[in-house]
């Protein structure tokens, strides 16, 4: 049995009251922000992949992880200004395309992959409060490689533990879902559980963990038809790590300005433990939209 000791009090972008009730109170149309962006974003044979939200020296900044032919890369903005103010490059080519993300202080989770060859993916973790984001230069670093789509990372989530962090890599359409126990400062690293997702799960474009006193959960978000969509999963309970791994709730979001969760898209719990989730538009224009749908 792997006993996974949570902290038991809010950080940031981890845990709420009650998950599936925050869920069902998220507001299904959205708060729409246009970012000014004046940086030169690369943009041929990718698009943004992720978004989260992080507080770096009492200044809210938005992350949003992009793929591109020859670059992966976060493009950084500032909300209060709206304004993109960073373009930070991570590898290049093979390992071009950064899937979704996750941030749990002090950390940004990225898995970033060969999406060409489809054998090797690398999952880093980042300290943005030591700089070592902006410097692209990783904590901590697991390698994958194997069968085409089978060790790549399109998708990864991280929640914060006493002794480190339960992070979630999943492959190529979110076919495959691996589990790790790991902690950055020592570097010690373990693969706890690996889950095949069922026919009928979507393809999700983003996957992020989230808790509550009672258990931990994943939000899966991807497009259908024209639709976003978010889909509430039930990890496992608090305390003994066993995946149990049921769809409880499932949601469709009416984004707004040409903003889609095929795109990039991700969760945030505020200061107050309030839940919301994010989504952008595909592309790395001069006027960049988000949407924030908020709990009601």
């Amino acid at each position: 049995m792997i006993i996974l000791c949570l902290y038991p009090n809010f950080s940031f972008g981890q845990e709420v009251k009650n998950v599936p009730e925050a869920f069902k109170a998220l507001d299904t149309t959205p708060e729409v922000i246009v970012l000014k962006n004046t940086l030169d974003v690369p943009t041929a044979n990718g698009h943004f992949q992720g978004v989260q939200v992080m507080v770096n020296n009492g200044v809210e900044k938005i992350l949003i992880s992009g793929s591109s032919q020859t670059t992966a890369y976060v493009l950084q903005a500032d909300l209060a200004t709206q304004k993109t103010d960073r373009l930070i490059p991570l590898m290049k080519e093979p390992f071009r395309h950064a899937g979704g993300i996750q941030v749990s202080e002090p950390y940004m989770v990225v898995g970033i992959e060969d999406n060409v060859i489809k054998t090797a993916s690398k999952v880093c973790l980042y300290n943005y409060k030591t700089g070592n984001l902006y410097r692209a230069r990783q904590n901590m670093i697991i390698k994958r490689q194997g069968e085409v789509e089978l060790q790549t990372a399109g998708a990864t989530g991280l929640l914060a533990m006493k002794n480190g962090y339960l992070m979630l890599v999943s492959n190529w359409d979110s076919r495959n879902w691996d589990f790790y126990r790991v902690n950055p400062k020592t570097g010690n690293q373990k693969i706890l559980k690996s889950f095949a997702a069922p026919d009928d799960w979507a393809g999700y474009q983003s996957i992020n963990l989230i808790k509550d006193d009672e258990a931990i959960y994943a939000i899966g978000t991807y497009e259908e038809d024209a639709l976003s969509y978010a889909d509430l999963i039930l990890v496992s309970n608090r305390g003994t790590f066993e995946p149990i791994m049921k769809k409880v709730l499932s949601k469709a979001f009416y984004c707004k300005n040409g903003v889609d969760f095929g795109g990039a898209a991700g969760l945030q719990v505020d200061n107050q433990g309030a839940l919301h989730l994010w989504g952008t538009q595909k592309s790395a224009v001069r006027q960049i939209t988000i949407n924030r749908f908020s709990q009601q």
